[in-house]
């Protein structure tokens, strides 16, 4: 048996955990609990570690495969062209990390040189392109053209994503 990352439909992943732990297939969805801010309050809730993934234990049966993949809400299993098994290390190390006390967020997987945009703070909206990381301080450099010219920007990374 390996396990396997399954993307999920958007907000779906504990629809498509639950319905596969019906049919028997072992499922492991990471969760993390984050403050969540509403109109007159703040709470914490449970969100998946990483959104819209699941991890799905599965061996090479045809019939384990055609069940999960009738699943509804579940999209592919993710990997080059066919599914890519995930190391039993990776799938140990996670389950370390979040039965830890430690306070985990997911961070986008940034280089140097992708282009980037800002999420948060007073250059929200701006993109650039990533120059520099500081992993002591949590900082990203990213340098922003304006009219030919470059302005660079010290920002957290979480104030950036993907763009």
């Amino acid at each position: 048996m390996s396990w396997y990352a399954a993307y999920t439909r958007c907000h779906h992943e504990r629809v498509v955990n639950k319905l596969l732990s019906e049919k028997g297939i072992g499922t492991f969805l990471p969760t993390i609990i984050v403050p969540s801010r509403r109109k007159d309050r703040k709470i914490l809730i449970k969100r998946p570690l990483f959104p819209n993934y699941l991890f799905v234990e599965l061996n090479e049966t045809r019939d384990i495969w055609m069940k999960m993949f009738r699943t509804p809400g579940m999209v592919h299993i993710c990997g080059n062209g066919r599914p890519m098994p995930v190391p039993d290390e990776d799938i140990e190390s996670i389950r370390i990390f979040i039965n830890s006390d430690r306070n985990l967020y997911p961070l986008p997987y940034l280089h140097v040189g992708s282009r980037v945009q800002v999420i948060a703070g007073p250059l929200t909206g701006a993109i650039g392109i990533l120059t520099k990381e500081d992993h002591k301080r949590r900082r990203l450099v990213v340098s922003v053209e304006l009219m030919g010219q470059s302005v660079a920007a010290t920002l957290y990374d979480d104030e950036v994503k993907p763009y």
